[in-house]
């Protein structure tokens, strides 16, 4: 499982980030065994920026990997921009998010962004499935959240209050599944 780097809100500010401060990427215990003592193990690669032009893309992102020199466990750090195991980055979900909570429609949301229609419907899915999660995780920590009621208006409060990337790492961190 990869933890989650807070605060790195884009592809740009990543790559810096990782040439300037590698060592806040390393975990500080491994998520196997719980000993610390992890070294690098190199990058690993995702194609993480799919709205670029070919020209201009920054894939591959490179995202660090760590060992255990105990369980010989291996890990990555992914930054709060780049969900786990998803192709497009939190800021297209959350703009897809936001499209469908105003009532427009797959089709339509799928013509304005680059993700299908059927991953669109995917992605709503899963937030309307885990949304009792969700709101309990984000309500815990954002006290204005507690005066919503329903779907619609818990994540148009809370997109307002801060960005999804920061939501998904908040209710990951308190073990909860991530749409």
């Amino acid at each position: 499982m990869a933890s989650i780097l807070t605060g790195i809100d884009t592809l740009e500010q990543h790559q810096c980030h990782l040439q300037q401060a590698p060592d806040d990427y390393r975990p500080p215990q491994c998520p196997s065994c719980g000993k610390a003592g992890l070294w690098r193990h190199g990058c690993y690669g995702r194609k993480a920026d799919r709205g670029s032009p070919a020209s201009r893309t920054l894939n591959p992102v490179p995202v660090p990997r760590f060992r255990c020199r105990h369980c010989r466990g291996t890990c990555s750090t992914l930054p709060e921009c780049i969900p786990p195991r998803r192709w497009y980055l939190w800021s297209v979900q959350q703009a897809a998010l936001q499209l469908l909570l105003t009532a427009v429609s797959l089709l339509a949301a799928s013509a304005r962004l680059v993700p299908s229609r059927k991953t669109l419907r995917r992605w709503w899915r899963g937030f309307r499935d885990g949304f009792a999660q969700h709101a309990g995780c984000l309500r815990a920590r954002l006290p204005a959240l507690g005066r919503t009621a329903g779907f619609g208006a818990f994540w148009q409060v809370c997109l307002t209050q801060l960005p999804l990337s920061r939501a998904m790492a908040w209710v990951r961190q308190d073990g909860a599944t991530v749409p």
